[in-house]
């Protein structure tokens, strides 16, 4: 059930022409705002002081327009929690935001909220390369943090993944309503998240996903977060947009570099070569930053290879591409074997192919 605190923060954000920087003054002007559900007239005086006569209307307008029955029967259904950014369970964390949402949508765990968070995010469409630092990153980094990130394809749905294998916390942020699964093929980790972690979203229950939801989406991610990993990222990825919310928010942001004949990486790269982000090539660069004890990590060299792999893993590492016609001669092996050979060190992560039958770690 929503109280009438709750119900009037509603009604405001509700109100055509009204957000979250003017809610918020108009809420926090009013000595108790919950009194406007049942008796708006006793505090327009109040309201009166940060607000026109026509907002003033509007709002007494929206207030009885609202079913609020029909939006308790909704959270009812979905098993979600309402809160609002003067609730005990909002995170301290988004305050900082000039723009926080005043309201939150939960369906699941929301404890979670008051966790250490780290957000991982990057690029929809990921190489081997990037599922892989993915994957080594987040298996570390889910033993001290919440993994924050958006339930989109790629990198986000990898670090919900695995940090739900490793029997990690995990927070997604979605840029529509919390009942909408999007994209629709997440719709089994969707049901995890909520079983063993927590879903949140600004947007009212129904809400579609609309382009314009993820930009504002990724302040919510950020703003969690006391750190951000991006793990690879195209130059025009939201991971951006995030990162620039990072900026502003004054959160550390980690980029791991990639190779330049990958556009996936090309975002990673700038960002690195622009100074915007620090460098990551293990997790403990991370911890050094954020002055938390090292890790033992497993490297690429710590791996049992065989002395073929060993040869063309070290080529390319050297080179940071090569073409298969190359690499026939670093090995003692036929066509088919080599072939063979990279495609299976593909499939484990060790290498990635590029066009024209070129390949690079």
């Amino acid at each position: 059930m929503m109280n009438l605190e709750q119900k009037a923060i509603y009604a405001i954000l509700h109100t055509n022409g009204i957000g979250n920087v003017k809610g918020r003054k108009i809420i926090d002007t009013v000595n108790k705002i919950g009194i406007m559900i049942e008796d708006i007239d006793s505090i327009k005086a109040q309201l009166c002081s940060v607000i026109t006569n026509n907002e003033y209307n509007k709002i007494c307008e929206t207030i009885s327009e609202i079913d609020f029955d029909d939006i308790e029967n909704k959270l009812e259904k979905y098993d979600t929690r309402l809160i609002t950014y003067r609730d005990k369970e909002y995170p301290q964390a988004l305050y900082k935001l000039t723009d926080m949402p005043l309201i939150l949508y939960c369906r699941g765990n929301i404890d979670l909220l008051k966790s250490d968070c780290f957000a991982v995010v990057g690029t929809r469409y990921p190489t081997k390369y990037g599922i892989r630092i993915c994957e080594e990153f987040v298996a570390k980094l889910a033993e001290r943090f919440c993994i924050v990130s958006g339930l989109a394809r790629g990198i986000d749905s990898n670090a919900h993944n695995v940090t739900l294998q490793n029997m990690g916390s995990t927070i997604a942020v979605l840029g529509c309503g919390v009942d909408i699964v999007y994209p629709s093929e997440n719709s089994n980790l969707y049901k995890e998240i909520i079983k063993n972690g927590l879903i949140i979203s600004e947007y009212d229950i129904g809400m579609q996903a609309n382009p314009y939801n993820f930009p504002a989406r990724n302040r919510i991610i950020s703003g969690l977060s006391c750190g951000i990993l991006i793990p690879e990222a195209g130059e025009k990825s939201g991971s951006m947009i995030t990162l620039e919310y990072a900026e502003k928010q004054g959160i550390s942001v980690f980029c791991v570099p990639g190779s330049i004949y990958n556009k996936a990486s090309a975002g990673c790269n700038r960002s690195i070569r622009e100074c915007q982000t620090r460098v990551a090539v293990n997790v403990n660069d991370i911890y050094d930053e954020l002055g938390l004890t090292r890790v033992k990590v497993t490297k690429v060299s710590d791996m049992q290879l065989d002395v073929n792999e060993d040869n063309i893993l070290r080529a390319l590492e050297k080179n940071g591409e090569m073409h298969f016609e190359e690499l026939i001669n670093v090995v003692d092996i036929s066509v088919p074997q080599l072939n063979s050979l990279l495609i299976r060190m593909s499939a484990v992560g060790l290498i990635n192919k590029t066009k024209f039958n070129y390949w690079s770690v």
